[in-house]
């Protein structure tokens, strides 16, 4: 099986790109249009040989995921957790920036 390796510094640079070029095309706020969400569990999403059964994802949750994470500074980062919510907000915003169908 193939593997990748990622620079942590390489990530957070492109992070901060896209996050500034998100602040440059919506300003200091960003207005989520949508809620509801299409997800692919993420212990499903690599298993390409299965079809994975979708559920339903929320930005509403995700953003307030983020809110309580922010708030709770001392306490150990569940990796996971709170990428899969990041993951969701990333994907609605990219949707504000899909081109008209």
């Amino acid at each position: 099986m193939p593997t990748t390796d990622l620079r942590v510094s390489d990530l957070r640079a492109a992070m901060t790109r896209l996050l500034d070029a998100i602040e440059e095309q919506f300003g200091a706020a960003v207005r989520l249009e949508d809620d509801y969400y299409w997800n692919v569990p993420m212990d499903a999403a690599t298993a390409v040989h299965d079809t994975p059964e979708l559920d339903l994802g929320s930005v509403v949750d995700d953003a307030a995921s983020v809110g309580e994470f922010l708030d709770r500074p001392d306490e150990p980062v569940s990796i996971w957790h709170e990428a899969e919510h990041l993951a969701g907000i990333l994907r609605s915003i990219a949707r504000l920036d899909l081109p008209p169908a």
